[in-house]
């Protein structure tokens, strides 16, 4: 993670760009700068180190590339990204990728930033900073509010691991969740919502859609066998659900 807010100084911006689905190179060796990206809702990307190292991104994710890294990208669904490559005094600082709970607010700085790259005009660069520095504010308080101690970490550690394994399971519910973990739902909650962002209900349900838009992608199976398989009895209940999150519906998509 960044040092503090207040020692960072943005010396130059690079680029601002949005990059489309299926466009980039694959293969970076000596990173000339540092990067931060925001991928689209429906991009997922891995990230092969050099030094043995992978970084997992999934939809909706900002993460971060450091200067002087050498990388393969893999594409595992073919979203876009956004990205902003700049120098500052950021140093031994690793890869990381995090959820934001004002997604909206860093999406608007990355669109800004990029939009006004392409303007190329006398204020563009000291714009673009403003927006880096906006973002870099949200992944600091970000950082502040996922942090927990080990021991609260622990506590929901049961839950994680049913829900990582059983989040097709219709009959999962945040009652047996917290039953799992000898706490009371409110604790539970709690515990839950400070380290994801999100409710236990809205992490299991991003879980299921995402594993829906793979059964989807894959082409193998009808709409409703994917609503079943992730756990809806539903299939119009599953193409709301899947519609609010990535803005098409299941046929659409």
């Amino acid at each position: 993670m960044f040092k503090s807010l207040n020692d960072i100084v943005i010396s130059k911006i690079a680029l601002a760009i949005y990059v489309p689905a299926g466009t980039g190179n694959p293969v970076h060796n000596n990173r000339p700068f540092h990067g931060l990206v925001l991928n689209d809702a429906d991009s997922e990307k891995d990230y092969y180190f050099s030094d043995g190292r992978v970084l997992s991104t999934r939809g909706g994710e900002i993460f971060y590339l450091p200067k002087g890294s050498s990388y393969t990208v893999r594409d595992l669904t073919l979203g876009g990204c956004y990205a902003i490559n700049f120098d500052a005094n950021i140093s031994d600082t690793k890869p990381f990728s995090m959820s934001v709970r004002n997604y909206e607010a860093v999406l608007k700085d990355f669109r800004d930033a990029s939009r006004k790259w392409k303007q190329q005009s006398d204020t563009s660069h000291v714009f673009i900073r403003r927006c880096l520095y906006g973002i870099l504010l949200e992944i600091q308080n970000e950082y502040k509010k996922s942090y927990l101690p080990d021991a609260k970490l622990e506590i929901i550690g049961p839950a994680v691991k049913k829900i990582s394994s059983d989040f097709t399971d219709p009959e999962i519910s945040v009652a047996s969740l917290a039953a799992l973990c000898s706490v009371s739902e409110v604790y539970f909650r709690k515990i839950f919502l400070a380290k994801f962002g999100v409710s236990p209900r809205e992490y299991i349900i991003s879980r299921r859609l995402d594993y829906a838009a793979q059964l989807l992608r894959s082409g193998q199976f009808q709409i409703s066998d994917i609503a079943y398989m992730c756990g809806y009895a539903e299939p119009c209940h599953f193409s709301r659900e899947f519609k609010k999150k990535f803005g098409v519906s299941p046929a659409k998509y």
